[in-house]
């Protein structure tokens, strides 16, 4: 690969990019992001290098105000995570599903949450809006409070949330203010749902933060949850 230092070269080879045929094909931001995804010590200078090699340019002629407007592009992208395996993620939605069963022993709605760091569970949480009188107590701010309890910090950004119905907006925007990187839901949720439902708050691109969102992963078995407890 021309042009290119003999490290970044291996690096890339390791993300499957083994010439300068496929990085162009891959295109600079891709190829930005496959490499701070899988690998560390990854730095914006990495980003400017892919840039100038597929626009055939000298490193030496990027501009200061290009080098900005190129971490400004990479930042507006979705944000992306080593991929969990189905096993995982049904696993840690099965816990979540215990909760809501909690919940609905209670004569609560039957939602249930918990939030993950380093496959430890951190925090859990079902609905108790009634029996605690407090219209803040969904399951995935209480959640949220244990994990912020247990780490004693209020910024929850290397964690992802399992919930068994799609939050609200609400629950949403607290997500979003933690900094928790990735939300799984069960069960979309068609009347309040704010991610992919009523509202779509995450791909606002005003707003501050961005999560990985991945669900519904099972409609019929949650939602079912739900069905069965307004019956």
């Amino acid at each position: 690969m021309p042009q290119i230092s003999r490290s970044l070269q291996t690096k890339l080879g390791q993300i499957g990019i083994n010439n300068l045929d496929e990085l162009m094909a891959i295109g600079y931001l891709e190829a930005f992001s496959r490499l701070r995804l899988f690998l560390s010590g990854i730095s914006f200078k990495e980003l400017f290098i892919l840039y100038s090699l597929i626009k055939q340019i000298e490193y030496k002629d990027l501009t200061e105000d290009l080098k900005s407007d190129l971490i400004k592009e990479f930042r507006k992208l979705p944000p992306r995570h080593k991929p969990l395996s189905p096993e995982t993620i049904n696993n840690y939605l099965t816990i979540a599903e215990e909760l809501a069963h909690q919940a609905k022993s209670a004569s609560e709605i039957p939602i249930g949450a918990i939030i993950v760091e380093n496959n430890q569970i951190i925090g859990r949480g079902f609905n108790q809006t009634r029996s605690h009188n407090d219209i803040l107590a969904h399951a995935e701010i209480q959640a949220i409070r244990e994990a912020q309890d247990f780490k004693q910090n209020f910024r929850l950004n290397d964690c992802d949330l399992y919930v068994t119905i799609e939050p609200c907006l609400m629950c949403s925007g607290a997500i979003i203010n933690s900094r928790i990187c990735r939300l799984i839901f069960g069960a979309r949720e068609p009347k309040t749902g704010a991610c992919i439902s009523q509202f779509q708050i995450f791909n606002n691109s005003n707003v501050n933060h961005h999560c990985e969102i991945i669900g519904p992963v099972d409609q019929d078995k949650y939602s079912q949850l739900l069905v069965d407890f307004f019956q």
